[in-house]
């Protein structure tokens, strides 16, 4: 139960200032539970509750309105899931998960910005984001985002890494055309970046889809693709190199016996 206790406070600090509803947070959870051969009964819900509610560090609140762990009114899983309660992280607990272990210096230094930043960062979590879909986002030119994320990574908040983009863009008529690939910045907390050997490297492939050919996907394998009737599907990977090289050393050793 600490491992599933653990990733649910993981869940929740991710989320930062915005929350998570129990449906969503039972949801996210039930790869893991399915791991230790346990579903989302109502069992499984109500021990998962019972631990979240002893947590000092957690808040709870619903239509801008504070619950008390003991309050008798969200006791039961059941009862919070109606009044739709949300579970918040208290703010030296989401400091403590994007890095920020000395809250009196991080709350003196830290700039609006930066915060934003890594509460972006924290919701990517091991996705990343890239540098110029974050400057997006937030409207920040790349220069002036560069010095906010120039700063977290020089704290050793952040980590970026050199990233391979390969992007599919739907034609006309349907079909798919490589776009020329282009280089760029992913970024991740501290506690997420990819270990890289020397020989891998993080590619992001991006293939642009019509509505008509997902169907009706879900929304959220989607970002939207600024455009009507287009949608984006975006993956994430490290790529390891060392098998294609190995595989073209043994063809030439293999030549030069010959």
């Amino acid at each position: 139960m600490d491992s599933i206790l653990n990733s649910a406070l993981e869940e929740i600090c991710s989320q930062g200032q915005n929350g998570v509803t129990l449906p969503t947070l039972y949801t996210k959870l039930n790869p893991l539970l399915s791991s230790f051969n346990l579903d989302l009964s109502p069992g499984v819900k109500k021990a998962i509750w019972v631990r979240l509610l002893s947590v000092p560090t957690l808040q709870f609140q619903a239509h801008n309105v504070s619950y008390s762990p003991s309050d008798p009114s969200i006791q039961s899983f059941e009862d919070a899931q109606k009044l739709n309660l949300k579970v918040f992280a208290k703010e030296h607990l989401r400091d403590n998960f994007v890095g920020l272990y000395n809250v009196q210096s991080a709350n003196a230094n830290m700039s609006s910005p930066q915060r934003r930043a890594l509460e972006r960062l924290a919701i990517a979590r091991t996705n990343g984001i890239t540098q110029n879909q974050l400057g997006k986002e937030f409207g920040i030119e790349g220069k002036n985002l560069f010095y906010i994320v120039r700063n977290l990574e020089c704290q050793g908040l952040i980590v970026r890494q050199s990233a391979v983009v390969r992007t599919k863009e739907a034609s006309n008529e349907g079909d798919l055309k490589n776009s020329p690939c282009v280089i760029t910045n992913i970024m991740y907390l501290y506690r997420y970046a990819k270990q890289l050997g020397s020989q891998q490297k993080i590619e992001i492939t991006k293939e642009e889809q019509t509505i008509e050919s997902i169907g009706n996907a879900d929304e959220n394998d989607t970002s939207g693709g600024g455009f009507y009737g287009k949608c984006v599907k975006e993956d994430v990977h490290v790529r390891d190199y060392v098998p294609a090289m190995k595989a073209v050393c043994d063809k030439l050793e293999a030549a030069a016996d010959k």
